[in-house]
């Protein structure tokens, strides 16, 4: 008997453990969205000519998809009219510059991106977005070298993404 609880009890610990972690990395309540302008080629469908937009991506999280580094978010056109907002995955790049004084600064670059939502949207690459990690300068040099060595290891996108998810998360 005493097994069986003692079983129950370190199961229930490993879950209220995990959500307490999950939880430590979401963001604050009311923290500001992380955004960046974009501009691209709206089309109503294939072979109808397209016009040009300017909008924002509002991020959401960065993962990995195809081995890339991905922004995930929501795309609205600065023009209502032409689309409501909606969620796209936009290949990106990320390249780490160590500052001693000011700490990490991550830059952020997006590709091209093509999103086919009932509708033709073309993102142009080169949109740029910047990181930092300031308040802590350990966290800061943690940073900059999963950047770095990601950059050095392409195969390695799942840790940078992570990375920079606890970045996203404390903004």
């Amino acid at each position: 008997m005493r097994r069986v609880l003692l079983a129950l009890f370190t199961l229930t610990f490993v879950l209220v453990g995990g959500v307490v972690t999950q939880s430590a990395f979401a963001r604050p309540v009311g923290a500001t969205a992380l955004t960046f302008p974009v501009t691209g080629t709206f089309s109503t469908a294939s072979g109808v000519p397209g016009v040009a937009f300017a909008g924002t991506v509002t991020v959401n999280s960065f993962g990995v998809q195809d081995g890339q580094l991905t922004v995930q978010g929501a795309l609205a056109a600065a023009d209502d009219s032409l689309f409501s907002p909606f969620a796209v995955t936009i290949p990106a790049y990320a390249t780490a510059s160590d500052d001693p004084q000011s700490g990490c600064s991550i830059l952020i670059t997006t590709g091209g991106a093509f999103i086919d939502a009932g509708f033709l949207v073309y993102i142009d690459g080169g949109a740029q977005v910047t990181l930092s990690e300031t308040s802590d300068p350990a966290a800061a040099r943690e940073l900059c070298r999963v950047v770095s060595t990601s950059a050095r290891d392409p195969a390695d996108q799942q840790a940078l993404a992570r990375a920079l998810n606890r970045v996203l998360g404390a903004i």
